[in-house]
């Protein structure tokens, strides 16, 4: 199976968001929750500008 790659374009805004199946909780425990904000820390800070998060 390939790995597709989708290119985003600079200077443009998206709206990527992830939610649980059936209004279940996305992270069932707080270390869950913290190791998606590492993640996120390693490989969207260094190249994005996040300006909301809930």
């Amino acid at each position: 199976m390939s790995d597709p790659k989708i290119q985003l374009d600079p200077d443009n805004f998206y709206h990527i968001y992830s939610h649980g199946v059936g209004g279940r909780d996305l992270f069932k425990e707080a270390d869950n929750y913290e190791y998606f904000l590492d993640l996120y820390d390693k490989y969207i800070s260094p190249i994005a500008d996040t300006l909301h998060g809930c």
